[in-house]
């Protein structure tokens, strides 16, 4: 009976440990996630940088003029150097429009183009 009692009352320990442990995993969920995208300030000077490289390259591999008027939201995740989400209104011709670029600052410093959408500000 002894027995019984004890393997009973483990078996109940370990149900509520494992309930209460599930339960402080989902509280954890609204926290950024590892390698995720995380907030970045529109007004950084690196985020400024970025979005002023993307303009500049997405203008000259487009033959367009195209300028920088605002930008709207700004991402951060760090890789093997940065991934920059950035999400902008942009100036081409008489047109003004949303886009969002990623641009990838390496760990030399070096610059690039990842991807750019013309559109509302999406998850690339």
């Amino acid at each position: 009976m002894k027995k019984q009692l004890l393997f009973c009352s483990f078996v109940l320990a370990l149900v509520f440990g494992i309930s209460a442990a599930s339960t402080e995993v989902a509280a954890q969920t609204d926290e950024p996630i590892a390698g995720g995208y995380g907030d970045a300030s529109a007004t950084d000077k690196e985020v400024k940088s970025a979005a002023a490289f993307a303009v500049k390259t997405r203008s000259k591999n487009t033959k367009r003029t195209i300028t920088l008027v605002k930008i709207l939201k700004a991402e951060l995740q760090v890789v093997a150097g940065l991934n920059y989400r950035i999400c902008m209104t942009v100036r081409e011709g008489r047109t003004t429009r949303t886009a969002t670029a990623v641009v990838y600052r390496d760990l030399q410093n070096r610059k690039s183009l990842s991807r750019w959408k013309n559109g509302a500000c999406t998850d690339l």
